[in-house]
């Protein structure tokens, strides 16, 4: 065993303060970066990457020979040049983004794992990675490919057509634009582009369920997979919320001023409300782990 590994003690012991160290230097670049929608993406993904670390990191583990430990660790150093050429290359969105970062502490990780020796720890340590490259790759892909995208325009169109129509809002459908009367007289327009979708919404919920179906595979049976169907409509219902709540915001107050601010926080504010609703009542209910307990109800074999 590494003198890292014997130090520490235990893998736990590890994962537990590397999953610290990832809270404060993600902190830390929350902090002084400006916000976005992609930032609380990538929070939800770090945040089921961590709790698969720390609950994983209780499992007996297998170890790294030594030739595996050089090739890991040097991979590792790999992908964190890799976080420094993502821009220059074209795919990486400039300046340093959360995404870049990202890709900078998976790799951080896999050199301390792959040094230490844990097997069991260097996939998990790698989610935020492969969802970075999944996103950039998604998008250059979609954009590119209408048609794949096209058929979730016209029901969040209708659907929120609906809401408003309800709330006595009176609107218009042309296409892909809403428009109405606001309380000032002025006129409202939304274009229900490809963004408005909630595409990026569902993607990062389908990462975190494959982060928690892989750390918790024994929650692969009908009940789990239903558990997950509701998850995805409740996402895409969020997302109509998002929506909605950005219409009454124009409705109210006019086309400029609180609609543009409500636009871009209503959806993280809502989403992460979902996400923790979600997840907390799934981890109870079909992993008997109450939510800011998975420390004491985890044990090191």
């Amino acid at each position: 065993m590494s003198l890292i590994a014997q130090k520490l003690n235990s893998p736990r012991k590890l994962a537990i303060i590397w999953v610290i160290c990832i809270i404060i230097l993600l902190s830390i670049f929350f902090l002084i970066t400006p916000s976005s929608y992609s930032k609380m993406d990538a929070m939800t993904i770090w945040a089921f990457t961590c709790i698969s670390l720390i609950y994983l990191s209780s499992k007996e583990q297998s170890h790294l020979i030594n030739k595996e430990k050089v090739i890991i660790t040097f991979s590792g150093i790999g992908i964190c040049a890799f976080s420094f050429l993502n821009i220059p290359l074209g795919i990486g969105n400039p300046p340093y983004s959360i995404g870049d970062f990202s890709i900078l502490l998976s790799g951080i990780g896999v050199i301390i794992f792959g040094i230490a020796g844990y097997k069991k720890l260097i996939l998990p340590t790698l989610f935020p990675l492969i969802a970075v490259l999944g996103f950039e790759g998604y998008e250059i892909f979609l954009r590119n490919q209408d048609f794949l995208i096209g058929p979730l325009i016209p029901p969040t169109v209708a659907l929120t057509y609906e809401l408003l129509h309800l709330t006595g809002l009176d609107p218009l459908v042309n296409g892909n634009i809403i428009t109405f009367t606001s309380m000032t007289g002025e006129t409202i327009g939304l274009a229900i582009v490809y963004d408005c979708t909630g595409i990026w919404s569902l993607g990062t919920f389908t990462i975190a369920a494959l982060i928690v179906l892989f750390t918790f595979p024994e929650t692969i049976n009908t009940k789990g997979l239903a558990f997950i169907a509701v998850g995805y409509i409740g996402t895409y219902a969020t997302n109509i919320g998002r929506i909605f709540l950005i219409s009454l915001s124009g409705y109210f107050y006019g086309p400029v001023g609180v609609i543009e601010h409500v636009h871009i926080h209503i959806g993280w504010i809502l989403f992460t409300s979902w996400m923790i609703i979600f997840w907390s009542i799934y981890f109870k209910y079909l992993i008997g782990i109450k939510s800011l307990h998975l420390f004491s109800k985890t044990r090191e074999k």
